[in-house]
């Protein structure tokens, strides 16, 4: 029983190591943009928008904005630079949708040469660019704060 216990105890501590990291992303708390810039091993920055904050990430020639909701939510991500940075990170539980929507645009018949765009009630990315200088944007549309509209996130 008391090795049980001890296995128990181990598994517990060791947990998030085998779970993986919990990291911030869209529609996450705002406390959790600070494990962002740790991960990214960035420099942070943070300044007031109409109704929202901007937290920015700058790491290696990629930026990364982060919008915080007046409740303390990140509503959407964008970012440019020279690189694309980890969409899972920044895009956490919704990844798997944008990842089935790049799946399905890539067997898309015939194949168009244009910025990727991912749609849903719950979803919207944009991505494209070029080498050594890529952009992108998600957000939740319906987490935008009020007042808060799509041409707003840039």
């Amino acid at each position: 029983m008391k090795s049980l216990i001890g296995s128990v105890a181990v598994t517990l501590l060791f947990a998030p190591t085998v779970l993986g990291p919990v990291w911030a992303a869209l529609g996450e708390p705002a406390a959790s943009v600070e494990r962002d810039r740790v991960i990214m091993k960035g420099q942070r920055q943070s300044r007031p928008g109409t109704g929202y904050t901007i937290d920015t990430i700058s790491v290696a020639g990629i930026q990364v904005k982060e919008y915080v909701s007046p409740d303390g939510v990140v509503f959407a991500v964008v970012w440019t630079g020279t690189g694309a940075p980890d969409l899972q990170l920044l895009l956490g539980e919704y990844f798997e949708e944008y990842r089935e929507g790049v799946n399905a645009a890539r067997s898309h018949r015939p194949k168009i040469r244009k910025p990727f765009q991912l749609k849903s009630e719950r979803l919207v990315v944009e991505r494209g660019g070029h080498s050594r200088s890529l952009w992108g944007r998600a957000f939740l549309p319906a987490a935008l704060p009020p007042g808060v509209t799509a041409e707003d996130i840039r």
